[in-house]
């Protein structure tokens, strides 16, 4: 399995988060995480559609996904979640999960402190 590279909000306390937990249980080391709002790590990515990256998780593996796609992508490759797949799956045929996704995603809180993970208290 190709490995995945996520573009999360580092301004949004429960992107941060989420983007730990799941970094915890790559245990096979196929996601490779970057911070939306860190202009380094956008360099090489010319194609993001940030505008859209900006409301929802974007993921890359030679294809760009955004919301729901990005989450499907991300527990594909997580073992431990494979569990839950039929589950993820209906939510991803019926788009329910989008729908759902989209909803949570414009309830999020942005913060738009500047500190390292080490020193900041929102992580």
């Amino acid at each position: 399995m190709k490995s995945l590279i996520i573009f999360y909000d580092n301004w949004c306390p429960h992107c941060t988060r989420f983007t730990k937990f799941i970094k915890k249980f790559d245990w096979l080391n196929l996601i490779d995480t970057k911070q939306l709002r860190v202009i380094d790590d956008l360099k090489e990515h010319y194609d993001l559609n940030k505008s859209l990256a900006m409301k929802q998780m974007a993921s890359y593996d030679e294809r760009w996904y955004y919301g729901y796609d990005s989450l499907y992508n991300i527990f594909l490759r997580i073992p431990i979640f494979w569990i839950f797949f039929p589950g993820f799956f209906l939510l991803k045929i019926s788009r329910i999960g989008q729908a759902l996704y989209v909803q949570l995603a414009l309830k999020r809180k942005i913060i738009p402190i500047h500190c390292s993970e080490e020193s900041c208290d929102l992580y």
